[in-house]
């Protein structure tokens, strides 16, 4: 019996193992523009902004960078966060690709934007890369005040998690403070499309942006 009982024990131990998420291993990806955030090259000018809403805030730290052939770009890394306690962390870089020579009073920015999201209500997490831009509109010679157009979308393909897709959009009137800081207010509608759509953000907002 003993010998019977030997020989139909398992050889090895048993170990269970779970597959990495979809979203973990996306998660991956963008760590290549959080680390040309630290390490970049010729590094410029940096920036925190940060806006409140009825319902939620927002705080992102930038700074622009001069990669060689690709030219002036801009990375931000930020967290938003609102009433309903969903957690979003966000990372982009925007690229500079106007024609300021022929169009001084334009500006065009264009370039990928990551979401990383706790939803708090569903609880459920979801990650995406997103792409999109921003288009501003300058007043004046002196470019003190501008009105922006802010525009990224996610489609599925590119989204994991528990959502399909990721839109958000915002317009921005912008105005010179003092030479280091300007006061913008806007307008944005930030959704996840999840079982329902479900609107983050959707409301007026004031912020401010510092450069030092």
């Amino acid at each position: 019996m003993m010998q019977r009982l030997l020989h139909d024990r398992p050889k090895g131990p048993t170990i269970s193992r779970r597959r990495p998420s979809r979203t973990v291993a996306a998660a991956v990806a963008v760590l290549p523009l959080l680390a040309a955030a630290q390490d970049g090259p010729e590094l410029g000018a940096q920036a925190v902004e940060a806006y409140l809403s009825e319902d939620a805030m927002q705080i992102l730290y930038g700074r622009d960078m001069d990669i060689g052939e690709l030219g002036q770009n801009e990375v931000r890394i930020g967290v938003f966060l609102n009433e309903e306690r969903d957690l979003i962390g966000i990372a982009d870089m925007l690229f500079d690709v106007g024609e300021p020579n022929r169009r001084p009073y334009w500006s065009l920015q264009l370039g990928p934007r990551a979401y990383g999201a706790l939803m708090a209500l569903e609880d459920q997490d979801v990650f995406s890369i997103g792409l999109g831009g921003r288009l501003s509109y300058f007043l004046g010679r002196n470019r003190a005040s501008s009105v922006a157009l802010t525009a990224f979308y996610a489609p599925d393909i590119v989204t994991f998690g528990n959502a399909d897709n990721i839109k958000d959009v915002s317009v921005s009137v912008e105005t010179r403070l003092s030479e280091s800081t300007n006061l913008f207010i806007g307008y944005r509608v930030f959704e996840f499309d999840l079982a329902v759509d479900r609107e983050v953000d959707d409301n007026l907002h004031v912020g401010i942006r510092h450069r030092f």
